[in-house]
């Protein structure tokens, strides 16, 4: 999970980590794959326009094929590793900012020649006869960062791909801050300047090249940040050569390698396709969601329609923006949107719920079976209404998955990624956004005793981090000040007797169909065992040390624990007041002090590797920083950080211990609210949080409010 930081949308530089990601790609990526191009439907492009267009294109457009022959022919005279380092030795020499992989000269002088190809086959007139094309893509150069229109993600970088394909001209007619989101593209394009910066490996086992880790670090983003997204396409050119990428959740396909002059009526039927046929699906979108119509979002936020979530016949609209969008690639790409019902008229009807959608592996048991499992409730808990495999509509017994997605077969040693969807009744807002201490350590304790009310039942939530604790937009309805969310990684006993109710449409097909069969009936099915993954689970950047540490080493033979899943309660608490304390830090403040917040929280929890997430843990505490900033003073009372600092201590202790193998003790004092030896126990954590609570209530004065969403 990454996760954007600020209130006022500002983001940080460069998420851009080749070895990270190149390890990421490792055994995901396929090259030379046809059936990419059959998926850009290029075939359906009419002969007699790409012989037309190309004639047009090499007369009117003679001067930029040889502009960007030229450059090619330049450029391959240079080694790649030259060519690579060209855009930083100039960046350097000019002093100028580094916002994500900057751009070098070579690439630059392409990009004009570039943006009039393609704009002559996007508006080539289509022929008579030939009907219309339903849409009118466009690509266009990228001059500035792209933003995230989400406050929900940490640490969004920032990125300039070298042009984007706009899903509609019309975005040109909005403010320019309008015009730079990442949701409004279809895809993106990057550009090499020469033929030898291909992706193609020379060694087939070999790491993936820098321009196809590049590539899937922007569909990382894209994915994120386009709503219901399920792959994105990126055409790649490299000199005079060119391909097509899709990346989807499972990994990347690789189109064959192509040449621009050479097949240049492929050239054009890729640009058309991607242009002015492809229908949205096609270019990305969840087959099971479309696009709301703009009166049921009278906020101006797009809306989206969405089928039927497992044996409920309801179908849902979005709600605002989303609550929470991760970053990852081929994780479970988690996202949490608010919905309302659609009524048969097409209208808005009934309360608000949640619904998440994420992707879970095949050899995994859904999160709707866990929820079968519990037994009872728990105000705490979300409120489960249903859940399921996200199914295409056109044909119900096909789940949507990647290999689905592919019209592809997984093979039989590898897994596929499926799309899962469950509906809750509990509504819900981001722990970050407490509007008083006191709210936050009410929501904090009813996650909290939710989750020891699953462990009770020998169930371990192993996924605790800031997306899963949500605070209650009304407690009293609720029941509960916050609740704990997400079961997807929750671990079972081997064998559990669970209980799943399932709808079941009538016979077809045999003749006439007895009374009592002619309408939607249900059947329970029970089952006796669970998949429910590996011995560690989570999100690294709310995962205990000592988990961090197994899996840093390769110790297989470590597992998940209580204790593991409370020390990630605890770094929840501090993301979630780090987060409410720089809302209220002016905007565009630059103060050295508002800076070393903003650079303590990126160390603290801006890590993508497992190695750069210990070595913030190992090195400094994310909670010394917070008790040492005026920011932090003037906003936390004294018991909120009496409380962080002693967890501090209890930190301090196990790092020492992780270091040395020694172990030393708290020394006991009256002040003490938390003991070393039961800080990461329910009892312990609870008892903790409930002093602080309790202290906030004889002291309504000291607590601080937030009025404000940050």
């Amino acid at each position: 999970m990454d996760d954007n930081y600020a209130s006022d949308r500002s983001y940080f530089d460069s998420g851009f980590s080749h070895p990270a990601l190149s390890r990421e790609l490792d055994g995901r990526v396929q090259y030379e794959v046809q059936s990419v191009m059959t998926r850009l439907r290029v075939s359906s492009i009419d002969d007699q326009f790409v012989d037309e267009c190309k004639k047009t294109l090499q007369t009117k457009l003679a001067d930029d094929i040889k502009t960007l022959k030229s450059l090619a022919a330049a450029a391959d005279r240079r080694s790649v590793e030259d060519l690579e380092n060209e855009a930083d030795d100039e960046a350097e020499e000019n002093n100028g900012p580094r916002f994500g992989p900057m751009k070098s000269h070579r690439e630059q002088l392409m990009y004009g020649p570039l943006e009039r190809i393609f704009e002559h086959i996007a508006r080539s007139p289509w022929l008579v006869g030939q009907g219309a094309e339903p849409f009118d893509r466009v690509f266009r150069r990228q001059r500035a960062t792209l933003t995230p229109n989400q406050y929900h993600t940490l640490v969004f970088p920032r990125f300039v791909p070298d042009f984007s394909l706009l899903r509609d001209c019309s975005l040109f007619q909005l403010p320019r801050a309008r015009q730079r989101r990442w949701c409004d593209r279809d895809g993106f394009v990057q550009v090499k300047p020469s033929n030898k910066q291909h992706v193609y490996p020379t060694d087939p086992g070999g790491p993936a090249s820098r321009l196809l880790t590049r590539v899937a670090d922007y569909a990382r983003l894209h994915l994120s940040a386009r709503p219901f997204a399920v792959f994105s396409i990126s055409l790649l050119i490299f000199g005079c050569g060119f391909c097509v990428c899709i990346i989807d959740r499972q990994g990347v396909l690789v189109s064959p390698r192509y040449h621009m002059w050479d097949d240049l009526d492929v050239f054009i039927r890729v640009v058309r396709s991607l242009t002015r046929v492809l229908d949205e699906h096609e270019v990305g979108l969840d087959p099971s969601v479309s696009p709301a119509p703009h009166s049921m979002s009278p906020d101006g936020t797009e809306a989206y329609i969405v089928d039927p979530v497992g044996s409920d016949p309801r179908r849902w609209c979005t709600v605002r923006e989303p609550i929470w969008s991760s970053l990852s690639l081929f994780g479970r790409g988690t996202t949490v949107w608010r919905v309302r019902e659609v009524n048969a008229s097409g209208q808005l009807c009934g309360p608000e719920m949640i619904m998440k959608t994420s992707w879970r592996s095949s050899d995994w048991d859904a999160e709707s079976f866990v929820y079968h499992a519990i037994k009872g409730s728990h105000p705490g808990l979300a409120k489960y209404v249903d859940g399921g495999d996200v199914r295409f509509p056109d044909n119900k017994h096909i789940c949507i998955s990647a290999y689905a997605l592919r019209n592809a077969t997984p093979p039989s040693d590898s897994e596929d990624a499926i799309l899962h969807r469950i509906i809750y009744a509990t509504i819900g807002r981001p722990v970050w956004e407490y509007r008083s201490e006191r709210e936050l350590l009410e929501g904090f304790i009813a996650a909290l005793e939710a989750h020891q009310f699953l462990a009770k039942q020998n169930i371990l939530h192993r996924d605790i981090s800031a997306g899963n604790i949500l605070l209650a937009e009304d407690s009293s309805k609720q029941g509960s000040a916050g609740f704990l969310t997400d079961l997807d990684l929750a671990w079972l006993e081997p064998d559990v007797e669970v209980k799943i109710t399932e709808t079941v449409s009538p016979p077809t097909g045999y003749g006439t169909i007895p009374s009592h069969l002619r309408g939607i009936s249900t059947r329970t099915i029970i089952k006796y065992s669970s998949r429910r993954g590996g011995q560690i689970s989570g999100t690294l950047q709310f995962m205990s040390v000592r988990l961090l540490n197994a899996i840093s080493s390769d110790n297989r033979s470590t597992s998940s624990t209580i204790e593991d899943d409370l020390e990630s309660f605890l770094w929840v608490l501090v993301y979630a007041v780090y987060r409410r304390v720089r809302s209220r830090i002016p905007r565009n403040c630059g103060s050295e002090e508002s800076k070393h917040l903003v650079d303590a929280f990126r160390t603290a929890f801006g890590g993508r590797t497992i190695g750069e997430i210990i070595h913030a843990r190992k090195s400094t505490s994310a909670i010394e920083h917070l008790a040492g900033s005026s920011f932090v003073i003037q906003n936390t009372s004294e018991f909120l950080r009496s409380l962080l600092a002693q967890y501090n201590a209890v930190m301090y202790f196990r790092r020492q211990f992780y270091s040395t193998g020694v172990y030393y003790q708290l020394q006991p004092s009256p002040a003490v609210l938390v003991s070393e030896g039961d800080a990461f126990t329910h009892e312990g954590m609870l008892n903790a949080l409930r002093n602080v609570l309790a202290q906030l209530r004889d002291h309504p004065e000291l607590d601080h409010s937030f009025d404000e969403s940050p």
